[in-house]
């Protein structure tokens, strides 16, 4: 084979081109991978594919810098066709390994299950090598500006995170893995040409044929598929329809031959219908609802009444209702039982508004309710724009009982469950209105209940509120507790209502202004005067019941670090929430685990078996130093940026890619101009940018409070926007560091560039 020198300016068009969809390509796959570990594991491993895309690319960069001869200048070219063609084999083997991998963490850790994180860690990870060592070459084997390629890299990177939205929302998961594989076999195929690939144009129509497996395996029930979500054997000639979003998959089963009704808490007398029609609706692989076969006749919906979820209803019939999450549509039709005058259904998942106003229209009926109004938002986003106050306010069961004994919301953010939040939806209330959340229930652990009760008090003693007992009812039956709040004190009506519904069926009355708990903590919380009385009540040594916040947003993480290295704790007593907790911090410390002993093995033992760079005494542990505080500086600006927005946006996806494609397109811009300014060893400008740099996030720091509070009421387009500006002020600067450095340690010696790129990435 006839070699080709990398002597092109890499203003070539070809190679720009090349290395942007490559890049373009390796953040569809970084975002796309988020999602499939939320559904082939849980939500707590899902950006653990950052951090393995990260390794990867840090490992590329190594074994560049490794073997010298076979990545000489001379090379670059064939170097560049060669990895983006294993990049985009590796990303359709890789995602099948994935997928095909069963890995159930429900019943604890042992050594087979490490084996197959591993497993599908080393999957995750083999891709972004192959990208690793593109980006690597094309940053320091092809002669040119280096910011200028590292622009044209971020740039093309940042239209991978937005674009990851558009691709979700149009195949399933393989099937877009399979698109990620085309677009990078573009830019092989630039490559290709370059290096005088003889078979270049073909790869070109290899693409081509990628693209058609992909919309062909869309339309498949027996293509490539997520088999195994979270532990379960899925199969697809038993699903009538799978619908992938950027919120995740949704798959809509055959009809539940048992019939219906499907209830969450059934009191006693609730009637069993043999021939009502039920479709199993299930979420993520895990999380579970049922779309409800009703043909408008209202004389047949007798049945909601008998669920605990139906008591706000009894106290508030004939109202106008915001029910927070759609689902199958049963509070909806718990709402039309209640005889309400409107009733808004708020979802953010689209695909399940299409299911219900569309495909299952005339199944359902509930579309065509004339009181009905289905609303795409976000409910807290909707809830603080809209200019009406509501009768009542429902949020039953966001996620399963299940998926909360896994910890599968422990290490997520959820702005429904916020002290902020709960202000918003009790400002939309009228004032004798009523907020209604279920959520699962032990009495043998009130863990969950106890900061459900915490949140609530908190959000009326913010509201200047003294006596929170009077405006608080929790009722249980089996293992679902609805919780009643209100902004003004429950009436005597409000009480007799209550225990005669209660009575009639048999549910438990934990807590009401007429029957206080005869649990301590319970008593002492709701006897709160104030917020500060509240922390001290809520104060337990293992446990984690103060009311979540914007700030921290994490409602289902109950446990407290101290617990997982002590003896004294008895999850028996804990609960199935607070043990769901320890099991998902169990498995981050073992993801960190393998991060370290990948970094070990991988990374920093075959630096130093090859030795380090003969430069001047002090300059290759500064450029060490350098190089790492970038990796580690852009993950400590991502990640509090990522859990600050999620709320904001309404969703981690879309904080993930709008903050990506902000950061890096921010960061390519900065780099591009970079070039522009004069630097080397005696420039004393280099010294400012970094406490400009920490000069425009503490500025971030103090105007992102202000800006959320007063923006929140916008839509989501002007939201995202917002976001792109306030990041990109310390992207942009932050984008120059790189680049500056390269070009500062080319004066030393090419060699050590790759060695500076592998531990950027592994610091990152």
């Amino acid at each position: 084979m006839t070699t080709i020198t990398a002597t092109r300016q890499p203003t070539d068009r070809l190679f720009l081109a090349g290395l942007f969809f490559l890049t373009s390509s390796t953040l569809l796959l970084e975002i796309l991978n988020t999602r499939l570990l939320s559904v082939v594991t849980w939500y707590h491993l899902s950006f653990f594919a950052v951090s393995m895309a990260m390794f990867g690319m840090a490992a590329g960069a190594l074994w560049v810098y490794l073997r010298p001869a076979s990545f000489s200048r001379a090379r670059a070219f064939h170097n560049l066709f060669l990895y983006s063609l294993l990049f985009a084999i590796g990303t359709i083997l890789c995602h099948a390994v994935i997928v095909l991998t069963t890995l159930d963490i429900r019943e604890g850790w042992d050594a087979t299950r490490v084996l197959l994180l591993t497993m599908i860690t080393v999957a995750i990870a083999i891709p972004f090598f192959f990208s690793g060592v593109v980006v690597t070459v094309a940053l320091t084997q092809v002669p040119g500006n280096s910011g200028f390629i590292y622009a044209v890299d971020l740039v093309g990177a940042a239209i991978g995170s937005i674009g990851c939205l558009a691709l979700l929302n149009a195949l399933d998961i393989s099937s877009a893995t399979f698109m990620v594989a085309a677009v990078a076999l573009l830019g092989t195929t630039c490559f290709a040409r370059l290096s005088h690939n003889r078979l270049s144009l073909a790869w070109l129509g290899v693409a081509g044929l990628v693209t058609v497996a992909a919309l062909i395996n869309h339309q498949s029930i027996h293509g490539l598929r997520v088999f195994h979500p979270k532990g379960n054997t899925l199969t697809y000639d038993e699903t009538m329809r799978e619908y992938w979003t950027i919120h995740g998959q949704i798959l809509l089963h055959p009809i539940w031959e048992e019939g219906g009704p499907f209830y969450w808490g059934a009191g006693e007398g609730a009637p069993s219908i043999p021939g009502m029609q039920l479709y199993p609706l299930v979420i993520d692989g895990e999380a579970g609802t049922a779309v409800t076969g009703w043909d408008g006749n209202r004389d047949e919906l007798e049945w909601p009444q008998y669920d605990v979820t139906a008591l706000p209803y009894h106290l508030r019939p004939h109202g106008d209702v915001a029910v927070i999450g759609v689902g199958g549509g049963r509070d909806i039709l718990t709402a039309l039982w209640a005889d309400s005058t409107t009733i808004t259904g708020i979802e953010i998942n689209g695909a399940i508004l299409d299911l219900l106003e569309n495909e299952m229209r005339d199944f359902v009926n509930l579309a065509n309710q004339p009181e009905v109004q289905f609303v795409h938002d976000e409910a807290r986003s909707y809830l603080t724009r809209v200019d009406r106050h509501y009768d009542l306010i429902q949020m039953s069961l966001i996620d399963t009982w299940a998926a909360t004994g896994a910890g599968a919301f422990t290490l997520s953010e959820n702005g429904l469950y916020t002290v902020e939040g709960w202000q918003i939806f009790l400002n939309r209330l009228n004032p004798d209105g009523l907020f209604s959340v279920s959520r699962w229930y032990s009495p043998e652990a009130l863990s969950e209940t106890n900061r459900l009760l915490s949140l609530a008090a908190a959000s009326l003693l913010e509201r200047g509120v003294t006596d929170p007992a009077s405006h608080i009812a929790l009722v249980a039956r089996n293992s679902v507790a609805t919780l009643l709040v209100s902004p003004e004190p429950l009436s005597a009506t409000d009480l007799d209502t209550l225990e005669a519904v209660a009575d009639r069926y048999r549910f438990t009355i934990i807590q009401s202004p007429r029957h206080p708990s005869d649990n301590a903590l319970i008593r002492q919380v709701l006897n709160a005067p104030s917020v500060a009385a509240l922390e001290q009540a809520t104060s337990h040594e293992w446990l984690d019941f103060t009311p979540p916040t914007d700030s921290r947003p994490y409602f289902f993480n109950i446990l407290k670090p101290g617990a997982l290295f002590s003896d004294a704790v008895d999850l028996e007593e804990l609960g199935i929430v607070a043990g769901g907790n320890l099991l998902a911090t169990y498995t981050l410390l073992i993801l960190c685990g393998l991060s370290v002993l990948g970094v070990v093995l991988v990374i920093l033992i075959p630096l130093f078996k090859a030795g380090v760079p003969v430069l001047p005494a002090g300059v290759f542990p500064s450029g060490l130093l350098y190089f790492g505080l970038i990796g580690t500086g852009f993950m400590m600006v991502q990640i509090p940026l990522i859990q600050r927005y999620s709320v904001y946006l309404g969703h981690p996806v879309y904080a993930v890619s709008v903050l990506l494609f902000s950061m890096i397109l921010s960061a390519g811009l900065g780099s591009f101009v970079s070039d522009r300014f004069a630097v080397n060893r005696s420039s004393r400008w280099t010294l400012w940018l970094p406490a400009l740099i920490a000069g425009l996030l503490f500025l971030i720091y103090l105007i992102s409070g202000p800006v959320i509070d007063n923006t929140i009421d916008q839509s989501l387009l002007v939201r995202c926007l917002i976001v792109v500006v306030i990041v990109a002020i310390v992207a942009f600067p932050m984008g120059m560091c790189f680049p500056l450095g390269l070009r500062l340690f080319r004066e030393y010696a090419e060699s050590c560039l790759p060695w500076m790129w592998g531990i950027n990435g592994a610091t990152g």
